[in-house]
């Protein structure tokens, strides 16, 4: 009689155990489906998002950029049927390179990159994302980086663009907006980057640029002057330089509004962009040097032992720095063969304030401040 009842039991419970089981099982499927789509609809909100703050940034930014062309008279020869002779016939203006700019000041002054404009001999002009064209004039090239400074005459009001108030307040991996005209031919063309590094320095043809922010693009050729905007809609940099023989290497020089006013306050002062000035002359420390130095110090700035080593009246000498100091660090970066004490005065502007870390002759650390010089 048990073994009669216990059977139908058996198979009634593994019954209600297999529908509560399925019953689970599909409630997890369905949970797990509403979960996948939650996050698929965050993400899609999210690049939803970011695609409509982009559009908003080309939207507004895109009327202060422009397009510079640059013109130059080629020479034309006429040859005689068998190409032994050649004759001077004449000359004709022709487009030879081109790059971009932006605008500064609603009159029409405009930051772009140096070799852009450095060609004394060639014409400038400047076409406005409205296609109208303007003859533009150079009115300074920086001595020391790549950024120069030209002007429109109009009676017009242009746009300025906005600049961070302190380029280091930048971080990696940030997402910057770059507009510019593309192979000096696709005007207001965009594109999205993301900062790779910061505070680079690379070697140019006259010198080392310093204080550069790498992004990860692939810079082409006349891809120069593009500004670089956070999504903040703020200017932190212009597109400057690639890195040979690599892809998805560019660089670009680190602004902040504190530069622009500077630049543009020397130029109507002096009529050039001044430069600061530390006031020494220095060696900088390698490990053969050290050795040789009996010192222990290796990749530092030694200020030389010897006549007019610090410049007479100059700001290191108002700081009490002597020769056979070494400097160890300008406000908290460690000077190295990376980061020297030429690149980092570099980024600064003159009258600017500097924290330096100084080791003396007789080892003493000593933490003292700077306020920069011109020149």
């Amino acid at each position: 009689m048990k073994n009669n009842i216990l059977i139908p039991l058996i198979i009634f419970f593994s019954f209600l155990s297999g529908i509560l089981g399925n019953m689970f099982l599909s409630f997890l499927s369905s949970w797990k489906f509403v979960e996948n789509e939650t996050t698929k609809t965050v993400i899609k909100s999210d690049i939803q998002s970011l695609e409509n703050n982009i559009t908003e940034i080309a939207k507004e930014i895109s009327p202060s950029v422009v397009n510079i062309i640059i013109k130059k008279d080629l020479v034309v020869y006429r040859s005689d049927p068998y190409g032994f002779f050649q004759q001077k016939i004449g000359s004709v203006r022709q487009k030879i390179g081109g790059g971009t700019g932006f605008f500064i000041t609603k009159n029409g002054e405009i930051l772009t990159n140096k070799h852009v404009v450095s060609d004394e001999t060639a014409e400038y002009t400047v076409i406005t994302n409205t296609w109208k064209e303007y003859d533009a004039k150079v009115l300074a090239l920086d001595p020391l980086t790549d950024l120069a400074v030209i002007k429109i005459k109009s009676e017009e009001s242009f746009i300025p663009l906005e600049f961070v108030k302190d380029s280091r307040e930048l971080n990696p991996w940030e997402f910057v907006v770059a507009i510019g005209n593309a192979l000096a031919e696709f005007q207001n063309s965009v594109s999205l980057w993301v900062i790779s590094g910061l505070w680079r320095s690379i070697k140019a043809e006259n010198g080392t640029l310093a204080w550069l922010i790498q992004t990860d693009t692939a810079i082409n050729p006349w891809n120069s002057g593009w500004p670089l905007v956070n999504l903040n809609k703020k200017i932190v940099g212009i597109n400057t330089a690639i890195l040979d023989g690599a892809e998805g290497i560019g660089f670009a020089i680190g602004l902040s509004q504190k530069k622009i006013d500077f630049m543009l306050e020397s130029i109507k002062k002096y009529g050039e962009i001044k430069r600061p000035l530390i006031g020494i002359n220095y060696t900088l420390i390698t490990p053969n040097i050290a050795q040789e130095l009996w010192i222990q110090e290796s990749y530092w700035a030694f200020v030389l032992e010897q006549e007019n080593s610090v410049l007479a009246g100059s700001s290191a000498e108002k700081a009490g720095i002597q020769g056979g100091d070494i400097i160890l660090e300008v406000d908290g970066i460690k000077i190295d063969i990376q980061n020297t004490l030429e690149s980092q005065i570099q980024n600064k502007i003159p009258w600017e304030k500097v924290k330096v870390k100084v080791k003396d002759k007789n080892g003493k650390i000593k933490n003292i401040s700077i306020t920069l010089s011109e020149y």
